[in-house]
Formats: structure tokens, sequence, C-alpha cells
């Protein structure tokens, strides 16, 4: 696989700065917002100036990062090659967005006793963030995504999701990923919290307490257009392998052996635990070496809403 350009465009079409408030109750709330965001998330990764387009130079590929002007919009990570992978907040209310210094946008009381947020990230990300302000804010979160077509999810074993399209023949190739979710309280306290699919909507639950303290923030956060190296097989495939067969070219033989191992023999251990196997490869060794291969191969388990190992 190519190594992919080293640039990041971030772009956004948020509301002006505090400043262009219309009045000085909005700019209040609006600032009192992005402190609890910013205390929780610091601005060291976030992108200054999104709303301008500057351009950043990342090592992460292309992409453009675009958030909304309002809260019912949706936030947008374009790659280079023009598809994208876009998110929605959780929000009842279509409130103006406000833009700090820093680059969080901001949406105040965009849902019942919640805040909504929005931040473009430096490694050619985005961020979603909602603020729990009270112990009557809804716990369960959702954020519809739309996917190019041909892309799914795949569980990464870690929280988290790879977003994933083909690798050309055989197997799908990780494009974007999709953090394992965290949540804070007032007192910096990490206060549990997990995904699971519906469909294409991520829903976050955080688990609050009798001992949070509030306002309590939480964040998707996700990355696309951006080729990890993660490739991952489905059973089907995943047999072809453990009985020494070929699945695609730029594979080695699977009786190529490394380190001890062989890629039929991690294979094999795959279908007879009922799984599927992946492999961690380097995208800028070509041809690909049966050290490549096998660097990071392991195995993965379908889970509800992996959409590949079946």
């Amino acid at each position: 696989m190519p190594a992919l350009l080293t640039a990041a465009l971030i772009s956004g079409t948020a509301a002006p700065a505090f400043a262009a408030a219309d009045s000085g109750s909005a700019a209040s709330a609006a600032d009192q917002v992005v402190a609890t965001v910013q205390n929780a998330t610091g601005t060291a990764d976030v992108a200054p100036d999104s709303t301008r387009g500057k351009v950043m130079a990342t090592d992460r590929g292309l992409v453009t990062v675009t958030t909304p002007a309002s809260a019912e919009g949706r936030v947008t990570v374009a790659a280079a090659d023009g598809s994208a992978v876009t998110m929605t907040l959780p929000a009842a209310i279509d409130a103006t967005g406000t833009t700090s210094a820093a680059g969080t946008t901001v949406y105040p009381n965009a849902a019942a006793h919640t805040d909504l947020a929005t931040q473009a990230t430096v490694d050619g990300g985005a961020r979603a963030l909602v603020t729990l302000k009270n112990a009557d804010a809804p716990t369960t979160q959702r954020f519809d995504l739309g996917l190019p077509e041909g892309a799914t999810l795949v569980a990464d074993g870690a929280g988290g999701y790879d977003i994933v399209t083909s690798a050309g023949g055989a197997g799908v190739v990780a494009r974007g990923h999709i953090d394992a979710p965290w949540a804070k309280d007032a007192n910096g306290k990490a206060v549990p919290t997990s995904y699971n699919l519906d469909g294409n909507t991520l829903v976050q639950t955080i688990r609050t307490g009798p001992d949070t303290a509030y306002p309590v923030v939480a964040d998707p956060h996700y990355t696309w257009g951006i080729i990890s190296g993660t490739v991952y097989f489905n059973k089907k495939e995943t047999k072809v392998l453990a009985l020494g067969g070929t699945v695609v070219g730029w594979l080695p033989h699977p009786a190529a052996v490394v380190g001890g191992r062989s890629l039929a023999g991690v294979a094999g251990y795959a279908v007879a635990t009922d799984q599927c196997i992946k492999f961690k490869v380097n995208p800028a060794l070509a041809p690909l070496s049966p050290a490549a291969a096998l660097a990071g191969s392991g195995t993965y388990k379908g889970s509800a809403g992996d959409g590949y190992c079946k």
C-alpha cells in the first residue's frame, strides 16, 4: 500500500467567536461551556482557526474536517478522494454554534440538560463532545454515522471501531477509526463509558453514579482517510489461509514462517476458536514480506455490529 501524503486541511463552518454573540447572557453561557469542555480535553490537539480552513501538516494523510454551524448539522471528515464519514450530534434543538479562540465550537442547551460541542483535531480527526449538566441529563447518547458506500465497522477489541473498506480482492483495510470512548466528571475523575452499535448509529452509554460530580464531559473521536495498515479477513478467508491457500496476491504463501509462526498456523487457531484473522501491515513496504505480514497479526471475534467476521 503506498504511503499517504503528510498534510491535513482542517476547515469548518461554525459561527464566529464570542464577540459576535447576540447578548451578554448568550456569550456567558457559551463561555462556560467552552471552559468546561476545554478543561476536560485540553487544547493541545485542537486545530486552531479551523473555521477559516487552516492547512495543517500532519503524518496522517490529507483530509478536510468540517464542524457544523449549528447543532443539527453534521460533523464531516473527508478524504482526498472525496469520500467522507459524517456524524450527527445528539441534538434536540438546532442551537447555533459559537467558536472559541482555541477552536472549540459549542452549542449550549442543545438537548435536555445537555450542552454539545465539536473540535477538529490536528491528527485529521473530529471530536464530538457531550456535557451532562446534571443528574437529569440522559446517560445514553446516539451519534448517527454516514459511511461511504461499501464501508463498515469492525470492533477493534479495545472499545473502539475501525472503519473499513475492501482491501482489493479479499479482506478489508482500516481507513478510519473511532477511538474508545472516555468520560470525565467535574473533578477530572473517569466515569465508566462504552459504545455499542445500532446499525450505523454509535450509541454511547455513560455510567454515572451517586458520587459523580457534574458536569460530566464525554466524547466520540474519529478519523477517516488514513490507511492504518490493519487488514481484516472474514471466516471464509481465514479458513482458506488455515488450509494453506492464498487469499490475496500481496500476502506471502500461508506456509511462510516468521518467529516460529506461520500464516496458516495463526489462521488455524482462529478457525478452531471460531474467530477471524487480522494483520497489522506496514503500508510502506512493497512488495510485502512475510515478516511484515505477520507483524501484529492476531485474531478477532465477531461481536455485535462488527460487520465482517462472519
